[in-house]
Formats: structure tokens, C-alpha cells, sequence
């Protein structure tokens, strides 16, 4: 049960930040709503391996923007390395590991694509596109993640409930 409640939430994210969040604007910057999710996910399950996640976010990302497939995947999946690593390295204290998991995964999805994008021929400017694109995009991102975690908290106690009464 909890694989299909996870990965609902995750499409549920993706059409709704195709359809609703991209229109919240802050500058150039916008929420990424899978993000949000697929952090807050990771942090309240208790996945011991939440890489399928980070492909699955990704692949349903990809399919819906502009960048490749492979960009967006390896964007998520660099977010969850640098969360395991804080999880079971540093931090215990789910709401700090949010707020940094955020702040810090923004950077690097946004980072990484504007690099691949600078890489492929785009003319960048990276200070511009930093204040521009991905500070917006860290304030919008961590307005929008506590809401999002305690709506995912929910969805995770129903789910593990329901394995359990089975």
C-alpha cells in the first residue's frame, strides 16, 4: 500500500506543479512540488532505500519539461544522496532536516540543470540565473515544504495503518 500511495503523491505533485504551482511565481523562480514531496517522503517512511523514488520523481519530471529524462533523475537523485547522508551521518531532527534538505536539494536540482544546460551551448549567466531563478525558488520551496510534509506525514500513518490491520 504504501508503494501506491507513494507514487500517486509523486504523479499527484508532478500535475499539479505542471498545472497550479508553476504559476506561483517569485521572480523567475517556482516550487518544485515533487521535490517537496519526494523529501518529505523520505524523511517521515523510513525507506531504507528511497533511490527508486528519486528515478520515479525524476522520469515523471523529465516527461513533463523541457529537460531530458536523464537531467532530471540525476538532479533527484543527487537530492537524495546528500539526505541519506545527513540522515544517517548527521541529523536526527526531522524538521532541520527538512528545512536543509530543502534549501540545499534546490540548489543542486536547479544547479545541475542550469549546468547542463550551460554545458549543451546555452549562454548562461550564472550569478543572474542564481538570484534570479534558484534564490526565488529556495524561498518558494521553503514556504510551501512545511505544508507539504505534514500532508505527506498523513498520508504515510494511513498507509503503514492500513498494512497493519491486514
Amino acid at each position: 500500500m504504501e508503494i501506491l500511495a507513494a507514487f500517486l503523491m509523486l504523479a499527484l505533485a508532478a500535475i499539479a506543479q505542471n498545472s497550479v504551482v508553476t504559476r506561483i511565481n517569485l521572480l523567475a523562480g517556482a516550487a518544485d512540488l515533487v521535490l517537496l514531496v519526494l523529501l518529505s517522503w523520505i524523511l517521515q517512511s523510513g525507506e531504507k532505500k528511497p533511490v527508486k523514488w528519486g528515478i520515479v520523481a525524476g522520469v515523471l519530471v523529465g516527461f513533463s519539461s523541457a529537460s531530458p529524462i536523464l537531467v532530471s533523475v540525476v538532479g533527484y537523485l543527487i537530492v537524495i544522496g546528500f539526505v541519506m547522508l545527513l540522515q544517517t551521518r548527521i541529523w536526527q531532527a526531522p524538521y532541520w532536516m527538512l528545512l536543509t534538505s530543502t534549501f540545499f536539494g534546490t540548489i543542486a536540482v536547479y544547479g545541475f540543470e542550469i549546468s547542463y544546460w550551460w554545458v549543451n551551448g546555452y549562454p548562461f549567466d550564472f550569478v543572474e540565473m542564481f538570484n534570479i531563478v534558484i534564490l526565488p525558488s529556495v524561498v518558494l520551496n521553503v514556504l510551501f515544504v512545511l505544508p507539504v510534509y505534514l500532508f505527506v506525514g498523513e498520508i504515510v500513518k494511513m498507509s503503514s495503518s492500513l498494512e497493519v490491520e491486514v
